[in-house]
């Protein structure tokens, strides 16, 4: 059996070297509030590409939502861009990656993770965690440019 170019660049992704940005995170999901999980950056120029989240457990409120935004801190604007829209973390499967999209609204500068910006995960509640999240994973693929 050949392996021929299975393993190959795809269309559109000749140049690029594919890396994964793996973010942990280890604090506890606050009650009715925001908690930030910083992932730190990459020493390369890079395009964020896509991401998944999942989790072990599955957190869980009383009667509100557990919502996630996956997001670039730019340095140099000293601003934070949003990347996804709402991640509802209640709907995920214990154990099972979801993909979520990027904003379609985003324009190539917005998605370029430059050297000193950094990606984060921002959840926020409006109740009382219930159940707790164990091993809430971020994973975002960057394509590195230069």
């Amino acid at each position: 059996m050949s392996v021929g170019n299975a393993f190959a660049p795809l269309p559109g992704r000749f140049g690029v070297l594919p890396n994964l940005l793996a973010g942990r995170c280890d604090a506890a999901i606050g009650n009715n509030t925001t908690t930030t999980y910083s992932f730190g950056g990459h020493p390369a120029v890079c395009l964020i590409n896509r991401a998944v989240v999942s989790a072990g457990t599955v957190p869980a409120s009383t009667s509100g939502t557990i919502l996630g935004v996956l997001q670039k801190y730019d340095a140099s604007a000293d601003a934070a861009v949003a990347l996804t829209g709402n991640v509802d973390l209640e709907a995920l499967v214990a154990h099972e990656g979801t993909a979520v999209a990027l904003l379609t609204t985003l324009t190539d500068a917005q998605k370029t993770l430059d050297i000193g910006d950094t990606v984060r995960f921002v959840v926020t509640t409006n109740n009382t965690v219930t159940t707790a999240a164990v091993d809430l994973y971020v994973n975002v693929e960057l394509l590195v440019q230069n």
